[in-house]
């Protein structure tokens, strides 16, 4: 019994751990002109809310696509099936709720808030492949019993924190990085004429789903290989530096369009 709950602990520390360090990570980036902690707080909760209708949404397509989602070592798989409605989802929340806010006010708000979405989806994902505890919650909702597998409910063992430690280490990171590129790409579209924003939209989520969908289709392809423990790196070590460019960008707009005159002591805008 104790060891059981020890491991609990154990996965909901490995869940939760790596997205918290993560969204201080973007908060420190934004604190120069810091966004209300409440309005960040909002954009978790909301990404974590949106995984549901991914779920269903994955489970459609893989019934509608049948065999052809294992095409090409599960490229259709990585790409059309789990980085598109997720990335999609992480998208229609930012410019549903966020996006609307007089809070989002600069080109950088577009990588935090976008950014904090990602982090509450991926907790969500974490909570649900790590903690059995969460997982036998969440299934156990009559119109979400259906998506869940042998795989999903259980109880949580040293297997299941061992797969949260590979998380933290990989795929937090990666939703937080292919997520945060596609908020430059949003914070753009804040700015330009609105006819021209879905423009910025769409480059964003393409550069969203090229990283996702690069890293899904890696694991599934070469898992198994030793080469994934050079390919893996290499791709969010690539991206991480794409996110950091887009960051100073933005920094760099805000800069221009605002003005150091525009901060308070806070380090926030004034008026």
């Amino acid at each position: 019994m104790w060891s059981s709950i020890w491991f609990e602990v154990a996965g909901f520390v490995v869940a939760v751990l790596p997205v918290a360090v993560l969204l201080l990570v973007f908060r420190y980036a934004d604190s120069w002109r810091p966004e209300p902690k409440r309005e960040v707080v909002r954009a978790v909760v909301l990404g974590a809310l949106a995984c549901v209708p991914v779920f269903f949404a994955e489970v459609a397509l893989k019934r509608v696509l049948g065999p052809w989602s294992l095409a090409g070592g599960r490229f259709v798989d990585a790409y059309v099936i789990a980085a598109l409605p997720e990335e999609a989802a992480k998208l229609a929340v930012v410019l549903a709720v966020p996006y609307r806010r007089r809070y989002f006010d600069e080109y950088t708000d577009g990588v935090l808030y976008t950014g904090a979405v990602s982090l509450g989806f991926g907790l969500f994902e974490n909570l649900l492949f790590v903690s059995g505890a969460f997982a036998n919650a969440v299934c156990a909702v009559p119109w979400i019993s259906g998506l869940c597998g042998a795989e999903t409910v259980g109880r949580t063992d040293a297997q299941h924190v061992v797969l949260g430690l590979v998380r933290a280490l990989t795929t937090v990171p990666m939703h937080a990085i292919a997520s945060g590129l596609m908020g430059y790409f949003v914070g753009r579209g804040r700015f330009v004429r609105r006819r021209h924003a879905p423009r910025w939209w769409a480059a964003g989520l393409l550069m969203a789903v090229v990283v996702h969908g690069s890293y899904d289709w890696l694991v599934f392809a070469v898992g198994h290989s030793p080469l994934i423990f050079c390919l893996l790196p290499a791709l969010l070590v690539a991206a991480g530096f794409g996110l950091r460019h887009a960051l100073r960008h933005a920094l760099e707009l805000d800069e221009e369009m605002l003005g150091p005159e525009r901060r308070n002591s806070r380090g926030s805008l004034v008026g």
